[in-house]
């Protein structure tokens, strides 16, 4: 039987992440003002976005819905 991957170090992953950095940057929101309207510490969201703590669909959703932005958006051209 083939060995499970982590696909929290595949290429598209670390993509959707970059991605979520970028939108927050664009917005101008910190990982300070994220983290409260997520509900969580800063160091949460520094953990998530240098790759240390994997995303879940849920989180990826709520992310996003915070970020204002569409999930089909964040993950269009992904292979």
């Amino acid at each position: 039987m083939p060995q499970a991957r982590k696909s929290a170090f595949e290429p598209q992953y670390i993509e959707i992440i970059d991605r979520l950095i970028a939108r927050r940057r664009a917005v101008g929101m910190s990982q300070v003002e994220l983290a409260a309207q997520y509900g969580e510490e800063q160091t949460f969201i520094s953990r998530m976005e240098r790759k240390q703590r994997r995303m879940d669909v849920w989180e990826f959703v709520r992310f996003c819905r915070i970020l204002n932005v569409d999930p089909a958006e964040v993950l269009k051209g992904l292979e």
